[in-house]
């Protein structure tokens, strides 16, 4: 690319202004470029722009989890994206191959969306919304491109509030560690792993086995030089790990036994692991579980119920304050 190019400024103002890991951009510059400088300067008709988006990726994702590959046989890259709107298709630009129309099974509507479909691709996803405004959309978070104002933001710490609007009894630090943990250490690793994370200081212990317990190591998610370690375990144990209201890892190998009520409430979902931890934080209300599958995503849990998904989902619970932890405890006594 030369120095005065649509595509060269626009490469050259990803590398001043984004914070994009390189991870991502690794060996896909001049895809890159091209498809930042067509959303910095999009088409604009009868004086509307024209929303647009494309997949650009070092090889061929995962379309069974993103949607289908549309019989556009001969058809120009021009009218392919003309029909990429950046919602309901887009363009599929992998390194080597010529561009396609990527039909998706989900329509994107927000920014988790968008990195919902980027964790099946290895790249990134480059759009443009019918207000002029680019997002650079990654696994792991959404840089947002507004005039000459940009700004990134982790998908992490989205989450962590999230959560933490739910279960304000949850600690904040701790809680923000084991999706950095759960997202950037285990997922990556394609390990499927449960961890059980207590919201009081001493969680009642019911509804499972002791494990292997390892308090006595010290180790801890808030520490991150302990990550490698915590992977080791989640990679090579059967059963849960534990770790305590201030991050310390309690045990490992934990097997966790739901109630006959919580079969009944709960709903088989996803997998062994999803039900098993759904119930379990279904029978402990002193608990969140983050689910981490072998296929990528992570999946928090609280009162059964899938709470990362809540915000699209379902209207969120009351609250998890410690007052009604303690009711909830007090009840399920009485079942």
């Amino acid at each position: 690319m030369t120095d005065e190019t649509p595509e060269a400024l626009a490469w050259a103002e990803l590398q001043h202004r984004g914070r994009v890991h390189f991870q991502y951009l690794k060996d896909l510059e001049r895809e890159i470029a091209a498809e930042l400088a067509r959303c910095f300067d999009p088409v604009v008709h009868e004086q509307d722009i024209r929303p647009y988006g494309a997949i650009v990726a070092r090889e061929v994702p995962h379309l069974d989890r993103l949607g289908r590959i549309m019989p556009t046989s001969g058809s120009s890259p021009d009218l392919l994206r003309s029909l990429a709107d950046g919602r309901h298709a887009l363009l599929l630009a992998v390194k080597g191959d010529p561009p396609q129309l990527l039909q998706l099974h989900d329509r994107i509507d927000t920014d988790q969306d968008y990195a919902s479909h980027a964790m099946w691709i290895d790249g990134v996803i480059v759009c443009n919304d019918a207000r002029g405004a680019v997002r650079i959309v990654t696994a792991s978070s959404v840089t947002l491109v507004e005039g000459r104002r940009w700004t990134t933001k982790s998908l992490v710490y989205e989450v962590a509030e999230d959560i933490m609007q739910v279960v304000p009894a949850a600690d904040t630090r701790v809680v923000h560690q084991l999706l950095e943990l759960t997202h950037h250490r285990i997922s990556p690793a394609r390990v499927g792993a449960t961890l059980i994370y207590a919201l009081t200081p001493a969680p009642a212990a019911k509804r499972r086995n002791e494990g292997i317990p390892l308090a006595s190591l010290g180790l801890s998610v808030v520490n991150e030089q302990d990550h490698p370690l915590l992977v080791h375990q989640a990679r090579y144990r059967d059963g849960a790990l534990v770790i305590g209201h201030d991050g310390t890892l309690l045990a490992v190998d934990v097997i966790l036994r739901p109630s006959r009520t919580s079969e009944q409430e709960i709903a088989v979902t996803k997998g062994t692991r999803h039900t098993s931890a759904a119930r379990y934080t279904y029978d402990q209300p002193d608990v969140l579980a983050f689910v981490v599958s072998t296929d990528g995503p992570v999946t928090v849990f609280s009162d059964g119920k899938r709470i990362a998904e809540l915000k699209s989902a379902n209207p969120p619970p009351p609250p998890k304050t410690a007052e009604r932890i303690a009711e909830l405890i007090a009840r399920s006594q009485t079942v």
